[in-house]
Formats: C-alpha cells, sequence, structure tokens
C-alpha cells in the first residue's frame, strides 16, 4: 500500500460533464490511511453529484487493490486500483456487471497522471460502450490540485 502514498491529503477537483448543458463540477476530496487501507472521501457539487466514499486495500502488496466504491444514491461498486510511478489507474473489477440493475450502463475506468511534483494530477473517467465495453471514450476530465 505504500504506493498510495503520493495521493494522501486533500485535493480540489475540476471538470466538465459533456451535455446540453455542460455542467462544471466541483469536488473536494480527502484521502487518509485506515490501517493498512486507503480512505477515499469526495464531496461533489452541484448536487447531481454524488458524495462518495472508496476503501482501497486487502490485495498482497504489489498486486492491483480492491476499490470498494460507495455513494449517497445507493450505488456501490467494485473496482481495481493500482499506482505505478505516477500513473493512477481504476478499472472496474472482473465479473462485476456494469451493464445490470445496478451498473451505470457502460464499462468504466480512470486515468490520472500525477505531476513530478505531486501537487496535480491531470485525470479522466472513460465510459467503455458496445456489447463487449471495449469501445472507450472520454466520460469526462478531472484536474486536481492538492489543497
Amino acid at each position: 500500500m505504500e504506493e498510495f502514498e503520493p495521493l494522501i491529503g486533500e485535493w480540489l477537483g475540476k471538470g466538465e460533464l459533456p451535455g446540453d448543458p455542460l455542467m462544471r463540477l466541483a469536488v473536494e476530496t480527502k484521502v487518509d490511511r485506515l490501517g493498512e487501507f486507503v480512505v477515499m472521501r469526495s464531496v461533489g457539487q452541484p448536487a447531481e453529484m454524488p458524495d462518495t466514499i472508496s476503501i482501497i486495500g486487502g490485495a498482497p502488496d504489489g498486486q492491483p487493490q480492491p476499490m470498494h466504491y460507495f455513494d449517497e444514491r445507493g450505488v456501490k461498486r467494485l473496482y481495481l486500483t493500482t499506482l505505478e510511478g505516477l500513473t493512477w489507474r481504476i478499472w472496474r473489477a472482473p465479473g462485476e456487471d456494469w451493464n445490470g440493475p445496478g451498473g451505470p450502463g457502460f464499462n468504466q475506468r480512470f486515468f490520472g497522471e500525477i505531476s513530478a511534483d505531486g501537487n496535480s494530477i491531470d485525470a479522466r473517467w472513460e465510459r467503455g460502450m458496445g456489447d463487449a465495453g471495449d469501445q472507450w471514450e472520454i466520460d469526462f476530465p478531472l484536474t486536481y490540485v492538492r489543497r
């Protein structure tokens, strides 16, 4: 879990969700250690952006870590996540039904590039469409700045 150390702290994220009209979003995110786990809490604006909590950890060191996601809508999802060098990745865990009743109706993944000084993250969520969920397009970009 040492690889997640660069994420520990408080972050302010900003992005734009495509649509008509375009939705500007802001998110305050706090990342803390809880024993052998990492806890990530986010509060988003506008109100359509749900507040979230994720618990990361449980796999042996050096392997992708489970990331249990929960939000105020009652949504719960299981992702896997890694932080290799300055690249942070999140993707749906195998067997998670992204197209089922609890899923968003599309596959998901996240890429974040941490700056060399560790004070910003250029990130994006992507959605995978098509029957196999492997036709990727950017869902929305985010930029995090350390507070």
